[in-house]
């Protein structure tokens, strides 16, 4: 793995451009009108370092459980150094930071507090289990928030509706990574549900919550938050999330979660993107 390469997954880009996404349905969903093209930057930079920050610090946390649970990750690998680690996170996080203050006082807030839940959730939070998970949704739901707060200076009642959906999908794939990682887990004594309830048990937990976002899904559009585009799209991710539920709670493993917790990350991408669509059509 080539230097520049390892340090640009070091930060997760597939999972900072999400949450820039989230921001700019926040701000749409908020005002009626995308941001313009400063206030897309400083979004962008906010969104995007804030994430790839905390990503560094989480692998920085996790090296040992990572050479478990995923070796080939740039710093179990060796493809980047632990020094090299924190420089990127923490010339993310002053760029990230930066940003937000530019952005206004209630943007700002947000970014510190969000940022600030990812980091104690890396230090200390992690090994709690379900309220680690929580913690981690919470982080999720935040870019939505976010936008709101850019576009009005304040928090959105349809914003608020998408962060609810995005935190309880996020909240099920926390908790069935949890399946997925219950070796490396226990190296560190995490007390995922997994560990601590069973397999089983946390594959009911982790895909009732996903279900319960599912079945809260018209709410945007029977509520006037997004428009007639959502629907045919939110029903592709919708599906989606079923079929993987069912393939999970049909065959509870390790095995099985690996490959589910990666399907709900895209039927997350897909129900962001009827997010954008329906906010543009309502």
């Amino acid at each position: 793995m080539r230097k520049p390469s390892a340090l640009i997954k070091l930060t997760r880009p597939p999972n900072g451009v999400m949450m820039f996404v989230a921001v700019l349905v926040g701000h749409y969903v908020s005002s009626g009108m995308f941001p313009d093209a400063s206030t897309l930057t400083l979004s962008f930079l906010t969104a995007y370092c804030l994430n790839g920050s905390s990503m560094a610090v989480n692998d920085l946390v996790d090296v040992d459980v990572d050479r478990v649970n995923a070796p080939n990750r740039p710093i179990p690998s060796g493809a980047v150094s632990p020094f090299e680690a924190k420089l990127v996170a923490t010339s993310l996080c002053a760029v990230g930071l930066s940003a937000s203050t530019l952005l206004g006082l209630a943007p700002s807030i947000i970014a510190v507090v969000s940022y600030a839940l990812a980091l104690v959730y890396n230090v200390s939070l992690k090994r709690t289990g379900l309220i680690g998970n929580m913690v981690v949704s919470v982080t999720v739901a935040a870019p939505f928030l976010f936008g709101s707060a850019v576009a009005v200076g304040t928090l959105d009642v349809g914003s608020v509706t998408l962060a609810a959906l995005a935190f309880l999908s996020s909240l099920g794939r926390e908790i069935v990574k949890g399946i997925a990682d219950i070796e490396g887990d226990s190296i560190r004594g995490i007390k995922t549900v997994a560990r601590v309830r069973g397999v089983r048990h946390a594959s009911l937990l982790g895909a009732g919550a996903v279900l319960t976002a599912v079945a809260l899904s018209p709410l945007p559009f029977l509520t006037g938050t997004l428009g007639w585009a959502y629907l045919p799209v939110v029903l592709v991710a919708d599906t989606g999330f079923v079929y993987s539920s069912y393939s999970l709670v049909r065959s509870a493993s390790p095995s099985t979660a690996r490959n589910v917790k990666s399907q709900y990350l895209l039927w997350m991408f897909v129900a962001l993107v009827a997010f954008l669509v329906g906010s543009a059509t309502r």
